[in-house]
């Protein structure tokens, strides 16, 4: 994987990359963080993550001393030194060091920022789409989660959805509101004749309120197209004809299946090919260039 990890300013290969052993992000997840995607050295949409980020830590008691110039600046420095169309960027702050997990004011907040040439140059997941396995997350909470490092558990669910034949899970709560799914955000659509319903699940329901999803609300109201926030249940999901994911990395993904449920995402006249092409029509004007998603590559 070609990259570079820069560690509180020092710049390395990710092998020689070195991280204290107490550091509280690597003993106990005590970090907040922020995935952010570049094309041709261009960081798309960095004020709302580091406004995220810094929203993120508040929610946590993270002190972050730097600027959001100083870490727009040192992104976009790394970026430039890594080859590739498109470019994935995590900036990621921990509490510093200390063993016991007590807190304490004399820490020193550490900073890493990576950056590697995206992997993601199949278009595979765009051309076929996503079958998700619903799958209840145990101690969920209600209200928008901030974004930390500890993702143990959707690492563990989705290593079982794998082994089952799906691509993801979307996570429901113990009331069996839908949620979101391992990494990103979910929007579904239900298509009545002409009459068409788009929906998203609210931040009560226990999600991590995602940039792009907050962007495909401002798109879609803009265009004047109906999208809500709105609980969902599991049972409700058969009425539903389409569904996608969102996040930042991840750009759009349609959703074929959610367990047995067959869905029409990927036909070339559904809605989600519209909402598509509005996304992209927004990247292009953000980066003043059109870009293929999957390869960074400009069209």
């Amino acid at each position: 994987m070609n990259g570079l990890v820069s560690v509180n300013g020092r710049i390395t290969a990710p092998q020689d990359a070195v991280v204290p052993a107490l550091d509280r992000g690597f003993l106990f997840s005590d970090a907040v963080f922020e995935a952010l995607v570049g094309f041709h050295d261009q960081l798309l949409d960095a004020p709302r993550h580091l406004a995220r980020l810094r929203a993120s830590a508040e929610a946590t008691g993270l002190d972050i001393p730097w600027s959001d110039a100083e870490l727009a600046f040192e992104m976009q420095a790394l970026m430039e030194q890594v080859p590739g169309a498109k470019k994935n960027v995590r900036l990621v702050v921990t509490r510093g060091n200390g063993l016991g997990l007590s807190v304490s004011a004399a820490m020193t907040p550490s900073k890493v920022i990576y950056c590697f040439e995206s992997a993601a140059t199949s278009r595979k997941p765009y051309d076929e789409g996503f079958a998700l396995k619903r799958v209840v997350k145990a101690g969920a909470t209600r209200g928008a989660a901030p974004k930390t490092a500890n993702y143990q558990q959707s690492i563990q669910a989705v290593q079982r959805a794998e082994a089952e034949g799906f691509d993801d899970i979307l996570w429901t709560n113990a009331e069996g509101e839908v949620s979101e799914s391992s990494i990103a955000n979910v929007f579904l659509i239900a298509r009545q004749g002409d009459l068409v319903e788009i929906v998203t699940p609210p931040a009560a329901s226990g999600i991590l309120l995602g940039i792009t999803r907050d962007t495909l609300i401002k798109l879609l109201t803009s265009a004047k197209i109906p999208v809500r926030e709105q609980v969902v249940f599991a049972d409700e999901l058969p009425r539903f004809d389409e569904a996608f994911l969102c996040s930042t990395v991840r750009g759009l993904v349609p959703v074929n299946r959610i367990d047995k449920h067959k869905l029409f995402t990927l036909r070339p006249t559904s809605v989600y090919r519209h909402i598509e092409r509005l996304f992209l029509t927004w990247v292009e004007t953000e980066l003043g260039f059109r870009v293929d998603w999957a390869s960074g590559k400009k069209v």
